[in-house]
């Protein structure tokens, strides 16, 4: 199946997987910013906003799964499986940060909470180059 007859079939729940999986992408991706951030000024602001961006990027993740799981189920688009463990794992890892920090401080953020959030951005685009079906990046 061609990208071209993918979006045909159903343009409305491949845009929907598209929309719900680029929040979490952009948010993990700015979650590792704001670590880094924090790990050269220690100004807790910082923190705080890692600690929001993964909470956006872990709702906004979940309903992307679902939604890609759906859609593989019912053969209408989707990753390839692998590009969908990879997503789970990402999205798994997501949840160990946010874990991660919750707690105070330094702490929150060094040695851990930059190391799984470095992991995270890793394995989203490892996930998002496997993941591609027909020229199109799921």
């Amino acid at each position: 199946m061609t990208l071209y007859t993918m979006l045909v079939s159903h343009p409305l729940s491949y845009a929907v997987y598209r929309f719900f999986s680029s929040f979490p992408i952009a948010c993990f991706f700015l979650a590792l910013l704001t670590d880094v951030a924090f790990w050269q000024t220690t100004n807790l602001i910082w923190l705080h906003f890692s600690e929001w961006l993964l909470l956006a990027g872990l709702v906004f993740g979940a309903v992307a799964i679902i939604v890609a799981l759906i859609a593989l189920v019912a053969r209408w688009y989707g990753p390839t499986w692998f590009g969908l463990l990879g997503q789970g794992t990402a999205f798994a890892l997501a949840v160990l940060n946010s874990f991660i920090h919750t707690a105070d401080g330094w702490t929150a953020v060094m040695p851990y909470g930059l190391t799984v959030s470095i992991a995270t951005v890793l394995v989203m685009a490892v996930a998002g180059l496997a993941g591609r079906r027909g020229g199109a990046n799921v």
